[in-house]
């Protein structure tokens, strides 16, 4: 990159902002005539530079237009000339087509020829103009500001008093590439610190399997100690030293010192075991302290590329003056909330979807002003936009005072259209929805107003890009509210994650309305009516996924065009921060996925976008039958007190095909007997809680006694061997035993189960 283009990427920043202030001030001097002396100033100085700058750069045709504003500017300052609406008009256009200069650079593209001259001859003409027309501050529909003092809003354009200028802090520009990168990398961070924490609870498991195996060993040494430590050894007359008295030397036997020396290590390995302990408890609380650092991190990082949601929305003042100039309907623009931070990503993205929305206000909702004065209504109609963050999203609100959806309207579009018959009964909320479909629009002919023909399709399909959600209030003769739910952040997402037919899939929580307990749900009768009228969909089946043993046990309570759904799922696993990585071209048109995400434990999730999901779900459903459920495979238990026993049986199995679970007493044995499929059984008889023999008694009480049993123990007697085998143990291996032998006998015990 050439030093001038970088040079050009820095102009094309400066140049936005200095539009931004020379237009923001235009519309506020059209409304209030009478700050010109106050307002004037910021606006020649923004011409002036801007100017300087793309002669700079060698963007001369910007530099030409500036220059031509800049003398308008002036006119006014000094008192030569006043600002007229026909003045006004002129010098938005000359904004609206420097900034179309300034995307043909950037495009390496030229100026279609006499686009230039054309600019310059429009100031010209609204130069020309009589002071006669000079604006009033009645004269035109305007977005006008009216805010309560004190209150917490903003209406319409700021009136901003000029004051001395504050010693500010330096700052330096970043670009947005270069903060994305950081982003990037606190993502993958993000991505290992899961990781962590989720193995975290392993460590811990194997802490406790560390502490047992000592607390054993120092019981049994102990007990030997206490035996031999101070035993009398046998003494033989060539042991004798004549120089003591029998009671005045101790002697000991290599029995004695053995004891002794068994007692100093294990009271080495005692310490070390308390200094493992307090290891694993330092070294859980900085894993702790790292995922709340990453979580600092993101939040700073994210602060820098956020904008304040009052921008986004003042860049709607521009198209609400011409809308109600175009139509004759006087409108005013309501700013709430607009202090909120929102994603640079998410502001670039919601420009189109809200101008929109906007277009729809003005084109279905908004009545002339002689409807609206019949009706009892301002003359004036309000555009409400409001900005509110809530937990780990953002909402943001379009809400006119107009007549509201015309209903009937969209059930006779429906009916032309194919979506819907003539004799179906559909709710309100059905209506609502049809909105959302795709080539649906309730205008006959093509207009700038109404979105140029288009469905609010175009809106959903936006919003889904962008993780979000969508639902829709309306009211006859009240108005209609549109509610958009966005993440706070694209780069790194919080998620809730669980599982649908065995499958683990995740969704942004900003989609997420509510988490419901079905099997609570089924015994409060006020849980029951709360969630009348709201359409479940088994997910299991909509993807065509095998079905799970057990019945749905959560509801995922989402929007889908619009409309609330609940998504039934087997188990919610919890809630996390990771980072989506979006389809590529291939299989981004798939319907119910937006994305790919990385688990803790390296696995792929798929990121669910409902989005399109009822009307997916309602062609799906009825044309397929739910897949049945797929078998769980056979796993062999291995039950012993000893960890490295437990730890080679499962190598060595798992390293020749078989899945393993293992126990570490016959208790634990009965409890993984119930939630696992299990065709071989291998046992040690001395264990802790149940020994090997309580545990052969309890799996014939329980009707188990089906499932092959190998004992595997180092007692090598004949009577413990015809116990076992009376209990109904299949097999008797003993320690240390030959690894064929220990496959040969599960693989028979596989044919067994399998006969």
């Amino acid at each position: 990159m050439s030093i001038m283009d970088e040079v050009f990427g820095f102009f094309v920043e400066e140049a936005n902002d200095h539009l931004r202030i020379l237009e923001e001030g235009l519309l506020q001097l059209e409304k209030n005539p009478e700050l010109v002396e106050e307002l004037i100033e910021p606006l020649f100085r923004a011409a002036h530079t801007l100017k300087g700058s793309a002669n700079l750069v060698n963007v001369t045709d910007v530099g030409v237009v500036a220059h031509r504003l800049e003398d308008l500017l002036e006119g006014i300052r000094d008192g030569e000339t006043n600002l007229t609406l026909i003045r006004a008009d002129g010098m938005l256009f000359a904004l609206d087509q420097m900034r179309e200069l300034i995307h043909l650079r950037q495009s390496n593209e030229n100026a279609p020829e006499g686009m230039v001259a054309d600019i310059l001859a429009r100031l010209a003409t609204a130069d020309s103009q009589e002071d006669h027309e000079e604006l009033q501050t009645d004269h035109s529909p305007d977005v006008s500001t009216s805010a309560e003092e004190g209150a917490d809003q903003y209406i319409g354009v700021e009136r901003r008093v000029p004051s001395r200028r504050k010693d500010e802090v330096g700052g330096v520009r970043v670009s947005m590439e270069r903060i994305e990168s950081l982003m990037g990398l606190v993502g993958e961070f993000t991505v290992t610190k899961n990781h962590l924490l989720d193995r975290l609870p392993i460590m811990v498991r194997m802490q406790e399997e560390v502490d047992f195996a000592g607390q054993r060993l120092l019981k049994e040494v102990s007990s030997f100690s206490e035996r031999y430590d101070y035993t009398m050894p046998t003494r033989s007359s060539d042991d004798r030293d004549d120089a003591f008295e029998e009671l005045e030397f101790d002697r000991y036997d290599e029995l004695n010192l053995f004891s002794r020396k068994l007692r100093e290590i294990t009271v080495d390995i005692e310490e070390a075991l308390k200094e493992m302990t307090g290891f694993f408890r330092v070294f859980s609380q900085d894993i702790h302290s790292l995922d709340r650092m990453t979580d600092e991190m993101k939040e700073q990082i994210s602060a820098a590329r956020t904008v304040q949601a009052e921008q986004l929305f003042k860049r709607f003042n521009r198209a609400i003056r011409d809308l109600a100039q175009e139509q004759n309907k006087p409108v005013e623009l309501c700013i709430f909330g607009g202090e909120t931070a929102i994603d640079r990503v998410i502001y670039d993205g919601l420009f189109d979807p809200l101008l929109h929305i906007i277009r729809n206000c003005f084109a279905h909702g908004i009545e002339p002003t002689e409807e609206r004065l019949e009706k009892g209504k301002p003359a004036q109609a309000t555009i409400c936009l409001k900005a509110e963050r809530r937990g780990n999203t953002v909402e943001i609100s379009i809400e006119d005072d107009g007549r509201g959806i015309d209903l009937k309207r969209v059930r006779e579009r429906g009916i032309e259209k194919g979506f819907i018959a003539e004799q179906d009964e559909l709710s309100e909320r059905d209506l609502i929805q049809l909105i959302f479909r795709p080539g649906f629009s309730t205008t006959l002919s093509v207009d700038s107003e109404s979105g140029r023909g288009v469905g609010m399709n175009v809106v959903m399909d936006r919003l889904a890009h962008l993780n979000g959600t969508i639902d829709v209030w309306t009211k006859a003769g009240e108005g209609t509210r549109f509610r958009l739910r966005l993440p706070l952040s694209l780069v790194i997402v919080n998620v809730i994650q669980f599982v649908c037919g065995q499958l683990k899939l995740v969704i942004p929580s900003a989609q997420v309305d509510e988490i419901v307990d079905l099997t609570y749900r089924a015994k409060d009768a006020e849980n029951q009516k709360k969630y009348q009228g709201i359409e479940t969909i088994d997910l299991a089946r909509l993807l065509k996924l095998p079905a799970a043993q057990e019945t749905p046990m959560f509801g995922v309570l989402t929007q889908a065009e619009g409309t609330p759904i609940m998504l039934l799922v087997g188990q919610v696993l919890g809630q996390e921060d990771t980072v989506i990585k979006p389809f590529g071209s291939f299989l981004e048109e798939l319907p119910c996925f937006s994305g790919s995400s990385l688990a803790g434990d390296g696995s792929m999730r798929l990121v669910l976008n409902p989005a399109r999901m009822k009307r997916q779900a309602a062609e799906v459903l009825e044309s397929s039958e739910p897949l049945p459920a797929a078998p769980s495979l056979p796993k062999v238990l291995v039950v012993d007190d000893s960890l490295s026993v437990r730890k080679y049986a499962n190598l060595l199995l798992t390293s020749k095909g078989f899945s393993v679970v293992t126990a570490n007493n016959g208790e634990d044995a009965l409890e993984k007997l119930q939630e696992e499929n299990i065709f071989s059984i291998i046992t040690d008889l001395e264990m802790p809680i149940m020994h090997g023999y309580d545990l052969l008694r309890e799996l014939q009480d329980r009707n188990l006694g089906h499932i092959p049993v190998a004992v595997l123990t180092s007692r090598a007697g004949e009577q413990h061997r015809k116990e076992a085998l009376s209990l109904g143990a299949t097999d008797y291996l003993v320690k240390p035993f030959e690894e064929e032998s220990l496959l040969s006998v599960v693989t028979r015990h596989q044919q067994i189960m399998r006969s």
